[in-house]
């Protein structure tokens, strides 16, 4: 596995955060590392950022067509900008950015590519700032995992979305199989993910349109090398 400068973050931070952990405490984490986070991520390889942005865009162009570059998108857990920043380079102009930590956001505000920030936790908990069926698509990458934002913020993603809507995010292959090592995490609970999903799409409020498995992190171990890029439609 390659080393980083700055592995603590890998090795230290992230492993301390369960299916338990509160939202101050993530908070704290991404404050800290927010100016070295880019550098930190791109020495361990992290690339979902590009490998599912992509399948995002395709689909947007594939059901609004020629209007896919007018369709407001908040990139929810959009941390320093880097999935924000893919999708201006693909067109894209009109994107909000929502993040836990003020300090990540106040990084990606530096790359003027977002129209409004908010700072708050993707819960299950209503973003107070935003109101029901605001957003033609949703961007959600490497923020849906172990002890980051759990399922029931499904609920909260659905209330943002108009109907007919995209929904786009990356699950790690581990939590979406329930097959997290317990010993590395502390674990004592499923994650409840796909549980959430299925329940969402019995309750026909939104439907599967794709499923790839794909690039997570290219030098990291086995743990973190893969997940899975969901892309739901709102109904």
């Amino acid at each position: 596995m390659a080393k980083t400068e700055d592995s603590g973050f890998y090795t230290g931070s992230l492993l301390t955060l369960n299916a338990n952990s509160s939202d101050e405490y993530v908070k704290g984490i991404y404050d800290e590392w927010a100016e070295k986070y880019d550098k930190v991520t791109g020495e361990a390889g992290y690339v979902a950022y590009k490998t599912c942005t992509p399948i995002f865009d395709q689909l947007l162009r594939d059901k609004f067509d020629s209007k896919h570059s007018e369709l407001r998108i908040i990139d929810a857990g959009a941390g320093t900008g880097i999935v924000g920043k893919v999708l201006q380079d693909l067109g894209y102009t009109n994107i909000d950015a929502l993040d836990i930590s003020q300090k990540m956001l106040d990084e990606a505000k530096k790359l003027n590519v977002y129209k409004n920030f908010f700072c708050a936790p993707l819960s299950e908990e209503p973003v107070a700032e935003i109101a029901n069926d605001q957003y033609d698509a949703l961007i959600c990458i490497g923020t849906l995992t172990v002890g980051h934002v759990k399922p029931r913020a499904f609920d909260e993603i659905l209330r943002i979305v108009k109907p007919g809507g995209i929904i786009g995010f990356t699950l790690r292959k581990d939590v979406y199989n329930e097959t997290v090592e317990h010993a590395v995490f502390k674990e004592t609970t499923k994650f409840g993910y796909r549980e959430k999903m299925d329940e969402i799409e019995n309750e026909k409020r939104w439907k599967l349109l794709r499923c790839d498995l794909i690039d997570y992190h290219t030098s990291m171990d086995e743990l973190r090398a893969k997940c899975y890029s969901l892309m739901y439609q709102v109904l």
